[in-house]
């Protein structure tokens, strides 16, 4: 039996201070803040008065919230099954190492290292009508005039922004996919090879639960990542048109300093952190079992 000492359990109480420290002070501490100031207002910026569970009523009789918690649940809902099939695919893709896999690996993987905000521009000026690929397309094909710029348009603007967000981040799916489908064990394929599976029966019934780890870490990241987005929906549309793109981010922002509706903004955020540690959840439940649970 490992017998510990009284001088290494101080050692590891000291060196577990700085890490605790820095821990509270960057994230126990902002979210005590957040919680304590949404409910209060500020008449004038020196001075705040408490108001109880006013913003929370505020915040959930606005319907400008709604909107935006439906608008993010739609923009969490479609990226985060478009990158899950694209990852999983290119992934296992790369996993056959077919010649050129590492060229492609690198190819996938190079949007992700790119700033939202240069992500933003360069899909703004994508869809833009003045600089953008759509138009001079249709153009040459003589319909150049029914042309309308997607970020202008109350129905696809969203897309183009779902559309900027995938093409962003699917190289952090398809090197975790990858990494997950390299950890399998080969010699289980192979017997069930063997056995006659087909590649679409291998995949549902060995490939898929062998790598429910990876897509639990995989929905978490994506799910949650999504609910904090601000910067990239800010560069290409901020919101609009006609708050068809403002999601929860957007509106905090907006209300918080814009409006300096600081409280009401505060509430936003714990409502962000609440539905972040309610999906994290749920996907915990939900994937639970095995091993590493």
């Amino acid at each position: 039996m490992l017998k510990i000492r009284r001088r290494d359990v101080l050692l590891l109480f000291l060196l577990f201070i700085p890490g605790f420290i820095y821990y509270a002070y960057l994230l126990l501490y902002p979210l005590q803040q957040g919680l304590v100031l949404s409910f209060y207002r500020w008449p004038t910026l020196a001075t705040r008065v408490f108001t109880g569970w006013d913003n929370f009523t505020a915040v959930f009789n606005n319907p400008f919230f709604w909107n935006s918690l439906r608008t993010s649940f739609v923009f969490m809902f479609w990226t985060t099954l478009v990158q899950v099939i694209i990852g999983y695919t290119l992934g296992y893709v790369l996993y056959l190492r077919l010649k050129g896999f590492r060229f492609f690996k690198t190819v996938f993987f190079m949007p992700v290292v790119l700033t939202t905000v240069s992500v933003g521009f360069i899909w703004g000026n994508i869809f833009s009508p003045v600089m953008g690929i759509a138009r001079p397309l249709m153009e040459a094909l003589g319909i150049g005039h029914l042309y309308m710029s997607p970020l202008a348009s109350t129905t696809h603007a969203l897309t183009s922004v779902i559309i900027a967000q995938v093409w962003s981040a699917m190289g952090i799916q398809v090197i975790l996919f990858n990494s997950g489908f390299m950890s399998i064990n080969e010699e289980v394929l192979e017997s069930a090879a063997l056995d006659g599976a087909s590649g679409l029966r291998t995949h549902i019934s060995m490939i898929i639960p062998m790598s429910k780890q990876v897509f639990r870490t995989i929905l978490i990241l994506q799910m949650v990542g999504v609910l904090r987005i601000f910067d990239l929906v800010w560069v290409m549309t901020r919101g609009g048109p006609v708050h068809s793109t403002e999601i929860l981010p957007l509106h905090l922002f907006v209300n918080a300093f814009n409006h300096m509706r600081i409280g009401y903004g505060s509430v936003i955020g714990v409502v962000i952190l609440v539905l972040a540690l309610a999906i994290t959840a749920v996907i915990r439940l939900a994937t639970r079992g095995g091993q590493d649970d």
